[in-house]
């Protein structure tokens, strides 16, 4: 029996996966995180951990050991934190409508954007993008997406209108993955779009807290469960989850981070013929 990282099943054994009874698998724990309730969390490239605690952020590295903390407490409460890239990090507070910046060292870097100074008037949700100095923008009560550029913050993307468009009843979470921004509405699914915020696809499902993706791999969360969908050919499979009441997840270099009961636990999802 020979064990299978996750991203070797995804990219050789996806195709037999769908019979269930090819493969099995078991879940590896690796680190638990403390995130308390009503904070925020979230994780870079390099596996660095940054997590919101009482008007703190603290920045973890890979192997768990604490390495910065700074107060945040004069930027309003967080909701989210956003890696831009392993030197830059953006703070948003919704209820400040501002977007600022840190190095990776959490030092502030005196820059802040009034997003209502640029005509949002009520962003609820940020993403970051792999385009340069780019970060996606929803304004859910105006139903409009912007793709914002933070170089020249006059010039930027927006779609409006978009409950109207697509019958979209309430946006929970963005988040852009390999040229592919992903919109999830609970009671609808999830709605794929281009760079160019052009609708590509549509997933229909209910009841998913939470999704994230890996090049044409999607994952959702629902339940008790992990729906692993290719997004080339639309063929899924799902595996059981190692915690119970999982609200959010996240997947940076095979690993799969998943928020439970106030803890993020980092597990290797392992897979064996």
């Amino acid at each position: 029996m020979i064990r299978q990282t996750i991203f070797l099943v995804f990219t050789l054994f996806l195709s037999v996966a769908y019979a269930q009874d090819s493969l099995s698998y078991s879940w590896k724990e690796v680190r638990t995180y403390k995130v308390a309730e009503g904070e925020v969390w979230t994780v870079d490239l390099l596996e660095n951990m940054y997590v919101s605690d009482g008007g703190m952020v603290h920045k973890y590295d890979s192997s768990g050991t604490l390495r910065f903390s700074q107060s945040i407490k004069s930027l309003g409460n967080t909701t989210h934190i956003i890696p831009v890239n392993t030197m830059k990090l953006i703070h948003f507070s919704e209820e400040q409508q501002t977007l600022c910046y840190f190095d990776n060292t959490l030092s502030s870097m005196n820059d802040c954007v009034d997003l209502t100074r640029e005509g949002l008037v009520s962003a609820e949700l940020v993403c970051g993008s792999s385009q340069p100095n780019k970060v996606w923008v929803l304004d859910n009560l105006n139903s409009t997406l912007h793709l914002l550029s933070l170089d020249n913050l006059r010039q930027s993307q927006e779609v409006r209108n978009l409950k109207g468009v697509l019958d979209l009843e309430h946006i929970t979470q963005i988040r852009e993955r390999y040229n592919r921004l992903f919109v999830l509405d609970q009671s609808k699914g999830v709605y794929v779009f281009d760079l160019y915020a052009t609708l590509i696809e549509f997933i229909p499902a209910e009841s998913i807290q939470q999704l994230d993706a890996y090049e044409e791999t999607l994952f959702t969360v629902s339940d008790k469960t992990l729906f692993v969908r290719s997004l080339k050919t639309g063929e899924q499979f799902s595996v059981n989850l190692p915690v119970d009441g999982v609200s959010e997840v996240n997947y940076r270099n095979q690993f799969f981070y998943l928020r439970s009961n106030g803890n993020v636990h980092k597990y290797e999802l392992q897979f064996s013929e």
